[in-house]
């Protein structure tokens, strides 16, 4: 394949990779927004078997998509992959080519995405676990796995941390960002939605339904 299609190719896997990794984020801060409201107030507890299994369902979604993003699979489109050919093709011929709104140099440009594979490394044991956790749970119910004692065993010897979770999901956006900026000097910013409002509005509601509810039995 030719520099110029691989080129190509490349910025039409980037941005859906961004758009995954877009409804990612909002997922996660869908999922954080039950934590964070339920400290706030007791009125979702009223419903909080409901709320406590879209929370989990969430979860499982985040850790399945988060695995797929870090899939190193060569038939994947994954952030690995995408990684390895921006540094691949981002010459000094390719940089030329680009009308940037900065005057970083062509090197300090090849060091940034460098700088993303190396990063990448860092987090190779998070991104296996969840690989491990997406064969024997997420995406597969394997054999090996016959009963919670076993699935619980496998999130015990390969644990992916909220913090990790939160680091992975960060560096896919900011990775990403970082590759369309030098590679084609495209902004890649997007606002964020917070659901924390919105679940405050629903509890407000239910507090509200609870409380005529307790003047008419009065």
């Amino acid at each position: 394949m030719n520099p110029k299609v691989q080129i190509e190719k490349l910025k039409k896997d980037l941005e859906w990779l961004f758009y995954q990794s877009m409804i990612l984020k909002q997922t996660f801060n869908a999922a954080l927004a039950v934590s964070q409201v339920f400290e706030k107030t007791d009125s979702l507890a009223t419903y909080g078997d409901y709320f406590g299994l879209t929370q989990n369902m969430m979860i499982s979604d985040i850790q399945l998509q988060l695995a797929k993003l870090f899939d190193k699979n060569k038939q994947s489109i994954s952030i690995p992959k995408i990684i390895e050919t921006a540094n691949e093709l981002y010459t000094e011929k390719h940089f030329q080519s680009v009308i940037y709104f900065s005057d970083q140099s062509y090197q300090d440009l090849k060091s940034e995405l460098e700088a993303l594979a190396h990063r990448l490394n860092e987090l190779e044991q998070p991104i296996k676990n969840l690989k491990k956790l997406r064969d024997k749970n997420l995406a597969h119910l394997d054999k090996s796995v016959d009963s919670l004692d076993k699935l619980i065993n496998i999130s015990n010897d390969a644990p992916v941390l909220l913090s990790e979770a939160v680091t992975l999901i960060d560096f896919s956006i900011q990775s990403l960002s970082k590759i369309k900026t030098i590679m084609f000097s495209i902004d890649s910013s997007f606002q964020e939605k917070d659901y924390v409002w919105e679940l405050s509005e629903i509890a407000k509601a239910i507090e509200s339904y609870q409380k005529k509810n307790d003047e008419e039995l009065e």
